[in-house]
């Protein structure tokens, strides 16, 4: 008797309604995801990881009436920094906190357990809505995996295939289901669900690609008085990563989608960046600062996960709400 296998439940849009097994090995030390969660150019370059997310409308809706960044008007640039900061240890810490991965990853569910509304089209969401959850990992997903394939390059297909897999295990402790399971099905499923739910050019999108202009990158309270063309001089280096870092993390289509309009010169600076982490810091290198990186903001400062999502803090919040 021939046996059919089991095919994951599927819909004609959305990703399969599955939830991967539990495969730790994926994250352990020295692991191909343990490396690309490490690099510092996963920080450095880390816009797009918040800039795709922001692409759906439930995402861009809940940030823009929750996050302090998007809803304080007195927001700065260095209030933009530290949250993306934290964004990415958030998701770093998954696999190189220790002990406090597990805290970490349900601290990332509660922070969206309340987060319910009109999204910026006017459907209503829940922010734990399985398509929403998993479209918004696969975002950053797609964000991390370009980002390390443009600066550093795969050194093998298993190499890549394994740093995939392992981003999923990241997810799957986020509660994420259905992620795809290759990465080569990834980048066939992956452009289409895009397309299908995204609004590209909503205010939050509107917000970040406004940070690589010098009148929408906003300043500290103490230089806000400083002219606008000396703003503008003063930040270009930092307006220029942040174009650097979208060149990086997007697909041409994605820059086309949120109206990022590509100068030659940022090709230009895209070879030299690439040049750099492949030529000046060999992976090996850059790998142990990003670990050194984790253990001091672990050991001696106070990352996101000890303050304001700590267990105690949730906990308040949740009475409060």
């Amino acid at each position: 008797m021939t046996v059919t296998p089991k095919v994951p439940e599927t819909r004609p849009d959305g990703f399969p309604a599955v939830r991967p097994e539990s495969r730790p090995e994926l994250l352990a030390p020295g692991s191909p995801a343990c490396r690309v969660l490490a690099e510092p150019l996963t920080a450095l370059y880390g816009l797009p990881g918040f800039l795709l997310p922001l692409m759906h409308p439930a995402t861009a809706a809940a940030t823009l009436k929750r996050d302090p960044v998007f809803a304080d008007p007195d927001a700065d640039i260095l209030d933009f920094a530290r949250r993306l900061r934290d964004t990415i240890e958030m998701i770093a810490g998954a696999a190189h906190a220790g002990e406090e991965a597990d805290h970490i990853a349900y601290a990332m569910r509660e922070l969206h357990r309340p987060m319910r509304g009109e999204d910026t089209r006017g459907a209503t969401y829940h922010a734990w809505t399985r398509d929403i959850w998993t479209w918004n990992w696969a975002a950053i997903t797609a964000g991390f995996m370009r980002g390390y394939e443009v600066l550093r390059g795969w050194p093998d297909r298993e190499f890549r295939d394994d740093a995939y897999l392992g981003l999923i295990e990241v997810g799957r402790r986020f509660g994420v289901l259905g992620m795809p399971a290759t990465y080569g099905e990834f980048l066939a499923v992956w452009p289409a669900e895009r397309d299908r739910v995204a609004d590209p050019r909503n205010d939050g999108v509107r917000t970040l690609v406004g940070l690589t202009r010098a009148r929408g990158l906003p300043a500290p309270r103490a230089l806000r008085a400083v002219p606008l063309p000396l703003w503008a001089l003063v930040t270009a280096p930092i307006r220029h990563f942040l174009r650097v870092a979208i060149m990086v993390g997007l697909l041409p289509e994605e820059r086309e989608m949120i109206g990022f309009p590509e100068r030659a010169m940022d090709r230009v600076s895209l070879r030299v960046h690439v040049a750099f982490w492949r030529l000046v810091l060999p992976r090996a290198i850059s790998y142990r600062v990003g670990l050194a990186w984790m253990s001091a903001r672990a050991r001696w400062s106070t990352p996101v996960w000890r303050t304001h999502f700590s267990a105690e803090a949730l906990a308040a919040r949740a009475e409060s709400a």
